[in-house]
């Protein structure tokens, strides 16, 4: 029996053990921070530094693998990952969880233990997963304050589990790991940015900055070349084919305009040369403001009426005669009123307005070009008048950037002044002033020549008149295009090289093509990639995402031929990719191979008793979409009362859009698709001898046997019995 004194000699003992081992923890903390701190500082990078403290953990808490995910300011890639990289095999396809266990650290800001995650009911695995991964450790690494990464380890070497006390360690770890990371990184900017400055870093970027814009610049010109030349290079062809029905005279005069098209753009070049070597000289003389302008305005009305755009011409004068050099003003005005009908919306206006001034004796014209089209940022205004700027920026319609950096510099060298007032979603408005006094132009030393008018010089483009829609009628079984494409001519031309052989509806842009494919739920989409409000790939990928028309094959149109703008292209999910200039042929070849190869695939649902998703699915949403359905289908099957209504509310879609996707996936309606389920299911149980017929078609949710015998011989060409037979 122990004396009260001995018992309590015993418990400080015990206390003092437990203080002991308390150090004892702290003082390896400590030691293991200091190696940390000292392999980290001999480090020659921020990937060796993690490599260092990544090793260095691993074995302090045994683990097998670990990671340090840190955080970056890219929206769409927001981690960047550094692995530990020793036998991967089994992490590598479970980043999933990885991410989702990340997510839960970043959000709640607290570290993390999974002891077991095949138990753990906060994330959900796959029994794979919980096969290669059973216990996890997660802390989000700090610096002043701010989480700026992950820390993960998983499975212990010895394979039990991870303990509060490991989860303690890394917890405390997490703390240096934070000022070492960032003390690496800002040691590595200060040795590039020392390294930049030796090499004279500013002089060599703005040399690779140039560069790149002239070869930008270059590639978009070829851009803007190609378009017009698939427009002449297919009526042509067809022409020489003696493909061309009826009266070929649009067929030439679609040519014709495309052609002046990239006479202009040629023209447009050599006047920048000319600007730029200082050979261009102003031809002043006397003309009717008035009546020249008038003339431009009705070249463009035939372009305008194809938007049903309205043109307006206001001026106070009837007839006012000034002194300007009328080629130079030709194409600065018909620049500014083919870019406001060009990114103007339908049923629009363009407003040109004539007006003059007095400023110190001398008189001065005042042109305005205003629209009520999309109107521009306050970011793109401040570079609109940047030679080339389009082809700096993403830009989401075709173009060479030339076009107002051209105005703006024959607007100077006129000696007058450019100003632009633009407010997104009400329009943009251009009001060019240049001097137009006689005297003004003999102080500058520059000429003038008086004549009674001006010369009508320009030649109004050709009208071409839209295909004849009565022509041939096309059966109503014909598949159905979408055609999404914002330029008029391109559009027509695609519709009358197939039309023929599909039923067409068309687009005028990116937002109204997802419009036009939710509504019609298309066989198939042909979309060019430079469009405004959503470009081509923007588009192709929210078809692509969206379960209603992720089966819908996507052909992409553009003037990019690089191979990289293909990947692009194919990586947000289209099914093909043609290149400006094409031939026509090739793209109905194309279209007919994408269309009989979901064909097949529909066909092969119907004959197969037993179907895999991944089998009839070209992109993983579907796949997905019909593992979700066939997973309601199942849980239904007994219930004979189960609907298409229920079934359409069950998948979350209208019971149309269901119909339209399930005939599109695997040519069946709603009713249709649980029948041959039910069908497929009972074929399954009859071969498996789990019961009687009549047993079984009850099993499968019919209620009369005798209409389930005679479903059962339609879809499989065989009574039940027979079947059994066999």
């Amino acid at each position: 029996m122990l004396s009260k004194a001995d018992e309590k000699l015993i418990q400080e003992n015990e206390e003092l053990k437990k203080r002991l081992e308390q150090f004892k923890s702290a003082v390896d903390e400590l030691q293991l921070l200091n190696e940390i701190a000292i392999a980290a500082g001999n480090s020659q990078s921020t990937d060796q530094t993690l490599n260092t403290i990544v090793q260095k953990i691993l074995k302090a808490v045994n683990a097998e693998q670990g990671s340090i995910m840190l955080l970056t300011d890219d929206q769409n890639d927001p981690f960047k990952t550094f692995l530990h990289k020793e036998d991967l095999s089994t992490l590598k396809p479970h980043y999933r969880i990885n991410t989702s266990i990340s997510g839960w650290v970043l959000k709640n800001e607290e570290s993390l233990l999974i002891k077991n995650l095949s138990k753990d009911n906060r994330f959900h695995s796959t029994e794979e997963e919980q096969k290669d991964i059973k216990s996890i450790l997660c802390s989000p690494i700090w610096f002043e304050g701010k989480i700026i990464g992950i820390m993960t380890m998983v499975n212990k070497k010895d394979k039990t589990e991870f303990t509060e006390s490991d989860l303690s360690l890394l917890s405390i770890l997490s703390i240096q790991v934070g000022q070492l990371i960032k003390n690496s990184q800002l040691q590595q900017e200060y040795f590039q940015k020392r390294k930049e400055a030796e090499l004279s870093r500013w002089e060599s970027e703005k040399l690779k900055e140039l560069d790149t814009i002239k070869t930008n610049f270059f590639t978009n010109l070829s851009h803007e070349f190609r378009t017009p030349l698939t427009l002449i290079l297919g009526p042509l062809e067809k022409l020489l084919d003696g493909k061309t029905k009826g009266d070929p005279s649009s067929q030439y005069k679609l040519m014709h305009n495309h052609a002046s098209r990239l006479l202009q753009l040629v023209n447009q070049l050599l006047d920048l040369s000319s600007l730029d070597a200082g050979k261009m000289k102003l031809e002043i003389g006397e003309y009717d403001i008035v009546s020249f302008v008038k003339g431009i305005a009705s070249s463009f009305e035939s372009f305008a009426e194809g938007k049903n755009i309205k043109i307006n011409f206001t001026s106070k004068n009837e007839k006012f005669d000034a002194c300007f050099d009328k080629d130079k003003l030709e194409k600065i005005i018909s620049n500014l009123l083919s870019n406001a009908i060009k990114f103007n919306t339908e049923n629009g206006f363009v407003n040109i307005t004539l007006g003059e001034k007095r400023s110190k004796g001398i008189a001065y014209l005042q042109i305005e070009v205003e629209d009520n089209g999309p109107g521009m940022s306050s970011e793109f205004q401040k570079n609109i008048f940047d030679r080339f700027y389009k082809s700096q920026g993403i830009s989401t319609v075709e173009g060479t950037g030339i076009g107002l950096a051209l105005v703006k510099e024959l607007v100077e060298l006129h000696y007058g002044e450019i100003d632009l007032k633009s407010t997104e979603g009400k329009g943009t408005r251009f009001k060019i002033t240049i001097p137009v006094d006689e005297e003004f132009y003999e102080k500058k030393n520059v000429l003038v020549s008086k004549s009674s008018r001006a010369e009508d010089r320009v030649r109004p483009a050709v009208k071409i008149s839209k295909a004849d829609d009565a022509k041939d009628e096309i059966i109503e079984e014909a598949p159905l295009i979408l055609i999404v494409e914002d330029n008029d001519d391109m559009r027509q031309f695609i519709k009358e090289n197939i039309q023929m052989n599909y039923k067409v509806v068309e687009a005028v842009d990116g937002e109204d093509g997802i419009s036009k494919a939710l509504e019609n739920i298309p066989d198939l989409i042909i979309s060019d990639v430079l469009m405004p409000k959503l470009n081509g790939y923007e588009f192709c990928s929210k078809i692509k995402t969206d379960e209603r028309t992720s089966h819908i094959p996507v052909i992409l149109l553009t003037s990019k031929a690089e191979t990289n703008s293909r990947i692009m292209g194919l990586e947000t999910g289209a099914d093909d990719y043609l290149t400006k200039p094409f031939n026509s042929a090739e793209l109905l070849l194309r279209i007919k191979n994408l269309i009989d190869q979901r064909k097949k695939l529909r066909e092969k649902f119907s004959k197969e008793i037993t179907l895999e998703p991944k089998d009839i699915a070209v992109t993983s949403t579907d796949a997905k979409f019909l593992t979700r359905v066939l997973e309601i289908v199942e849980k239904n099957v007994s219930n004979e009362n189960f609907s298409a209504e229920d079934f359409a509310e069950s998948v979350g879609m209208s019971k149309t859009h269901l119909n339209r996707k399930l005939n599109a996936l695997t040519d069946t309606s709603a009713n249709e698709f649980i029948r041959t389920y039910r069908l497929k299911k009972a074929a399954i149980l009859l071969a498996g001898r789990s019961g009687n017929i009549s047993e079984i078609a009850y099993e499968v949710g019919f209620s009369n046997p005798s209409y389930f015998a005679e479903s059962f011989k339609k879809l499989f060409g065989y009574s039940p019995s027979e079947y059994l037979q066999k």
